[in-house]
């Protein structure tokens, strides 16, 4: 049993890789060979029982969205993004809230679901996925100017859907209302990004007396679950104050510049040989714990997979909520293309962005664990989801980069 465990886990790690190798050279993301593996080790063999993994989802899955939220903020790079971040803030909340609520009528017509989880399913199946965004759009076209845009964009949509769904889940014992949920999720709001704030410039200064001790990334690592999980105690935005950690750590030389030049003398004089910057070896080891996280969870996602056979209102909602996350896409780009005069070209690389990922497949998972009720056609449909939004960006950025190509603007 020992031996044949480890034999699946270092074939899991493998695919993962030749998935990653698989998504350069071909451009097709890896999602879809990591859910076909789940596929073939739950549903069609049966050589993975999905009793034997629901029982790891509750920590695995809020692990997994600490490590989303951390890795969006990182990635974060506010001296390249400034420029484009008041049209990736306006792109983020239209194409959110549009997503959330085209979905949700989709979802009252099919599964006939309504209320908190309603709108919670909804957001979870209304953001487009960093992870999957910032890598196809540097391959698929680098010279962009909306490259800047997208990426800001896809992180501030995954945070959002982790705020949202997050905040909805706590509002139990009270009635849903508009002003209830925009005074819960200003009150954690305020308490997350504070918390963030202090502990970034804190952990910063500690950092520049660490970078000479071993096992500095797991101890940076250590302290983001403290932080998720101490802000999330006081009723604060543990995403929110991860996400904003992230981005304060990732960001330190450039958050100087807004302070007086004196003040930035005395603040520098406080760091370790004055090192403000944060050390690569960070980034780098939370990407590879992060590939092994989003490895594992794909692969889980395929093994919970239920085909939904003869099921006609699954089907029907599968498919109404696919056509709602296009049209609300194409709805909210072309909003921004007339407050901010987009061009047509750009309109339809917005437009072709639209990949459903990690964030998605975990926030609906811990819905599930959160209502036994929900268990079974959500995760389907989110499955579903995934694997639709990754195909038809993938077709849609093939044939943006064949137009491109064609007039020149990329080379092969």
């Amino acid at each position: 049993m020992a031996a044949a465990l480890l034999i699946v886990l270092g074939g899991i790690i493998a695919l993962g890789f030749i998935g990653n190798l698989f998504f350069e050279r071909t451009r097709i993301p890896d999602i879809l060979l990591l859910i076909g593996v789940g596929f073939i080790l739950g549903p069609l063999t049966g050589i993975v029982p999905v009793e034997t993994v629901r029982p790891f989802m509750p920590a695995f899955g809020t692990i997994a969205l600490t490590m989303i939220l951390f890795e969006g903020g990182l990635d974060l790079n506010l001296q390249k993004t400034l420029a484009q971040a008041w049209k990736a803030l306006l792109l983020a909340a239209i194409s959110f809230a549009v997503s959330m609520f085209v979905v949700y009528y989709a979802l009252t017509v099919g599964f006939n679901i309504s209320g908190r989880y309603g709108w919670a399913l909804s957001a979870a199946l209304a953001c487009t996925s960093a992870p999957i965004v910032i890598p196809l759009i540097a391959r698929m076209a680098p010279t962009s100017m909306m490259r800047p845009l997208l990426a800001v964009e896809s992180a501030l949509s995954d945070a959002l859907a982790v705020i949202v769904v997050l905040a909805l889940m706590n509002l139990h014992g009270f009635a849903l209302s508009g002003f209830t949920l925009l005074q819960t999720l200003g009150r954690s709001l305020l308490i997350g990004g504070s918390v963030a704030l202090f502990a970034g410039i804190l952990w910063l200064w500690a950092l520049s007396r660490l970078y000479s001790q071993k096992y500095y990334y797991l101890l940076t690592l250590g302290f983001v679950f403290l932080i998720m999980g101490g802000v999330e105690n006081f009723h604060g935005s543990g995403a929110v104050a991860v996400l904003t950690f992230g981005v304060v750590l990732a960001n330190g030389q450039t958050l100087m510049g807004v302070l007086s030049p004196s003040w930035q003398q005395r603040v520098s004089k406080l760091f370790l040989n004055g090192q403000i910057e944060l050390h690569p070896r960070i980034t780098e080891s939370h990407s590879e714990i992060s590939f092994l996280v989003r490895t594992f969870f794909f692969i889980y996602l395929g093994v919970i997979f239920r085909w939904p056979g003869n099921d006609f209102r699954l089907w029907l909602t599968i498919l109404l909520v696919g056509i709602a996350i296009i049209i609300s896409r194409e709805i909210s780009v072309q909003l921004l293309g007339w407050i901010t005069r987009v061009s047509a070209r750009n309109r339809m690389l917005l437009t072709a962005m639209l990949p459903r990922g990690l964030a998605t497949a975990v926030l609906t998972a811990i819905l599930v664990l959160d209502n036994a009720k929900l268990a079974g056609p959500p995760e389907t449909l989110a499955t579903f989801s995934i694997v639709a939004t990754n195909i038809w960006t993938t077709l849609r950025m093939l044939k943006f980069r064949e137009l491109a190509l064609e007039t020149g603007e990329v080379t092969t």
